[in-house]
């Protein structure tokens, strides 16, 4: 009898330690399925303190004066393979920036983002642009810069879309659905042979950047602001490019084919920049260019370069990596305020005197001999960089006291000289 009550008796402590257990493991449960859920009722400060936590200054963020975060942006985070579901607590974001990570597929949660208007994804394996985008109905710009998406879904060309970047993509050619956006305002393209003949159709495309076979068409975008036309192969540019109302920013960085630029450039109002960099075969810049007030002047690499127009109404001249042995004419004769010729065979600057304007010149690492007296009339001069040259005297030139020279790197020549 006394066995058999103690058989009882183990048994049932049996049975309460199991029926204990039992009841943790559901505690335990229920607890860690409340942690995967528990974000809807945390609020954005601690979910960006999460993020903040994990992916340190990798991960930023744009508060508006009410509290809510409207701009979040992930950037070079290798071990981001996903889009964080932690963001959709922002339910007021406007723009989603995720670049160079490793992210393959956008997530169908985005479109619970109703204010979603700007989504940059560049650098990223992504190999599809899923239907369900369309229903980002604000959707303004797209970035898929270096992915792996070949085409747009169905229904796409609906959105507002304003801005749209497929460089380095897989999408080839030009997109028909870019047609059916009537508001386009920016568009980087892959390279194309040449763009379509009713380009001008676009009434409010103000930037394009594309490398072409040929420049054909190109003077019919009467909106066009800016063109970035690096790489391009074309010999020549439309003679009516000059007439284009509102083109202020050219670049034809390594258009290495580029013998020329037209002569009705002169009629352009302004140009906040012209690069040409690279594009070795151009000998002189249009006589006409002198009418057109120029912010930036790029010439790096233009080693084929011999002349331009005298009294050019540039601001400053960056001519790095270039094999002049004499300065190109017309230089010496501009209105710039910064001269920097970096990397260069020139010997002598005499002729500096004739730009009155200059505050800045840089011209190291080149083959200069002397600083030619007529420095001294270049009297706004606040600062002389001639490192890595060959100058022996000052050839009796007097530079200002005020002027920060530096002369280092030559071999019998310093500032203790100017002064002496």
């Amino acid at each position: 009898m006394i066995h058999n009550k103690t058989s009882i008796g183990a048994v049932q402590r049996k049975l309460a330690i199991a029926k204990y257990f039992y009841y943790f493991i559901i505690s335990v449960v229920i607890m860690l399925l409340a942690g995967c859920t528990n974000n809807n009722d945390m609020t954005e400060h601690e979910i960006k303190n999460y993020l903040d936590n994990k992916y340190g200054n990798d991960v930023n963020y744009k508060t508006e004066k009410d509290g809510h975060i409207s701009k979040v942006k992930f950037v070079d985070i290798p071990s981001l393979i996903e889009i964080p579901e932690e963001i959709r607590i922002f339910k007021g974001l406007e723009e989603i920036k995720i670049i160079n990570c490793n992210v393959t597929e956008i997530p169908e949660f985005i479109t619970e983002f109703t204010e979603l208007k700007y989504l940059w994804l560049e650098g990223n394996p992504i190999k599809e642009l899923p239907s369900f985008i369309t229903k980002c109905h604000k959707l303004k710009l797209l970035d898929l810069t270096s992915t792996n998406v070949s085409s747009f879904p169905e229904g796409f060309g609906e959105l507002p879309i304003t801005n749209v970047y497929i460089e380095n993509t897989r999408i080839q050619g030009f997109p028909r659905e870019l047609y059916q956006f009537d508001g386009l305002k920016e568009l980087n393209l892959n390279p194309i042979n040449e763009l379509p003949s009713d380009i001008g159709s676009f009434k409010k495309l103000k930037h394009l950047k594309v490398a072409l076979k040929s420049f054909k068409y190109l003077d019919t975008i009467e909106s066009i602001e800016s063109f970035t036309l690096n790489n391009s192969m074309g010999s020549h540019l439309p003679e009516g490019l000059g007439n284009l109302p509102l083109l202020n920013d050219l670049n034809l960085r390594y258009c290495k084919n580029l013998f020329k630029l037209p002569a009705s450039m002169g009629n352009l109002k302004m140009l906040l920049g012209l690069d040409i960099t690279g594009c070795s075969r151009i000998t002189s810049l249009p006589s006409s260019l002198n009418q057109v007030p120029i912010g930036i002047l790029k010439l790096d690499e233009c080693n084929g370069l011999r002349s331009v127009p005298k009294g050019l109404q540039v601001g400053s001249i960056w001519a790095e990596n270039v094999t002049w042995k004499s300065m190109p004419v017309g230089i010496f004769d501009s209105e710039a305020s910064d001269l920097n010729v970096i990397n260069h065979q020139i010997t002598d600057i005499t002729g500096i005197g004739r730009m009155k304007n200059l505050e800045n010149l840089n011209m190291t690492n080149g083959k200069i001999k002397r600083i030619p007296p007529d420095i001294n009339k270049c009297t706004k001069l606040n600062l002389l960089l001639l490192e890595g040259n060959e100058i022996e005297n000052t050839y009796n030139a007097e530079i200002s006291e005020n002027v920060d020279t530096r002369l280092l790197g030559n071999p019998v020549f310093d500032r203790k000289q100017i002064d002496e």
